[in-house]
């Protein structure tokens, strides 16, 4: 039965009534998020319209709670059997046309998510057990809470493979110590996201919850503290997609590649890895001209002499309290006239940024004029 189908199935592609999408990307939690906003805005817009899209699937190692909302949404199949008809289609040329993903992958290059709400939203229901949620971790109803998230290698060394690649994504939470504090200090709630991480996160105060390493962490509570929470300050992984597409400020640190910054992001404040070459930090055209700004592998630094510098602990408190105490609105040219906003993926040819609206921030930025 399933090889008459599947047959089927390819006719009706090769027809142009079927289309295969590529994948949910449910092993990682930015790319189930960022792929799958991306192709739903598309789709809010009519941008697939005549089409009917068929979805893999496979069960998810990043966020069922998310991963469960997604499906309601998408037309979905069996990833064995939907593998297999791609696989089929793909032995004859136009196979590209009856496949769908997004336009740049989990990239916002068309500034859709300001204009769509989040296709996983909260319901009234969710409210509720997110209110009970705050309860047992013995925070109150009006609490308002930074979520911090700060990439380590502990959760990609829980998946099959060598992830080493990414390696220079990493940073310290040591170096969070301040901005923590002063958090605390001005009645915020701080928490510690993650799923897996290296190590705890050492600050002692009733506000403070190392919520990665307590009995509260739950696939919904990601949701439901990342949607909600006032800010977050984090580096570039997969969790800050939630308060990206809900709307939340963030405060984007030790961030890299800096071709890769999300660009389209009005809320957000970033600040970049130093790229040390030859005993000095490069500037922002050398950098650009290196190709540097695009490297995502580990090992593309290091045979190109490019040594990465995290953001000390200063730089980091001196961003977030750029959000703290309020944004710039003023131009800032000394990154903006280098910044290559029509550079397109090695990967695809696809641009890599929509409208700019991310802000650099103010105190790191004077190092680089």
């Amino acid at each position: 039965l399933s090889t008459p189908l599947a047959l089927l199935l390819v006719w009706a592609m090769r027809r142009g009534w079927v289309r295969i999408g590529v994948g949910l990307w449910n092993d990682r939690l930015g790319h189930l998020i960022g792929n799958t906003e991306c192709y739903l805005c598309d789709r809010d817009e009519g941008k697939h319209a005549g089409y009917l899209d068929l979805w893999m699937a496979r069960p998810t190692k990043s966020n069922r709670e998310i991963e469960k909302r997604y499906l309601r949404t998408l037309h979905t199949g069996p990833y064995w059997f939907l593998d297999w008809v791609q696989r089929v289609n793909r032995l004859w040329p136009g196979w590209e046309r009856c496949e769908v993903q997004p336009p740049q992958w989990d990239r916002d290059i068309f500034n859709l998510w300001e204009k769509h709400s989040p296709h996983i939203g909260l319901t009234r229901a969710d409210e509720r057990r997110g209110r009970r949620l705050l309860r047992k971790m013995g925070m109150p109803e009006d609490a308002k809470w930074v979520c911090l998230m700060v990439r380590d290698k502990a959760f990609l060394n829980t998946l099959p493979g060598d992830w080493s690649y990414h390696d220079y994504r990493d940073s310290e939470i040591e170096d969070y110590y301040a901005v923590a504090v002063e958090l605390l200090r001005r009645g915020y709630w701080v928490l510690r996201m993650g799923r897996v991480v290296a190590k705890p996160f050492h600050v002692k105060h009733s506000r403070m919850i190392d919520y990665a390493n307590s009995k509260y962490r739950s696939d919904f509570a990601d949701l439901y503290l990342g949607a909600k929470c006032e800010f977050c300050v984090g580096s570039s992984t997969g969790f800050v997609y939630i308060p990206q597409v809900f709307g939340r400020p963030i405060v984007y640190v030790n961030h890299v590649p800096l071709e890769y910054a999300p660009t389209y992001c009005g809320n957000v404040i970033l600040i970049w890895k130093h790229h040390v070459k030859d005993g000095r930090r490069m500037t922002l055209p050398e950098i650009y001209a290196s190709g540097a700004g695009q490297f995502t592998y580990t090992q593309q630094y290091a045979d190109n002499g490019i040594t990465l510098e995290n953001n000390s602990p200063e730089e980091i408190y001196w961003a977030v309290m750029e959000q703290l105490d309020g944004r710039d609105t003023e131009p800032q040219p000394a990154f903006w006239d280098s910044f290559p906003l029509q550079a397109v993926s090695p990967h695809n040819g696809v641009r890599l940024h929509g409208e700019a609206k991310m802000r650099i921030g103010r105190e790191f930025l004077k190092g680089y004029t």
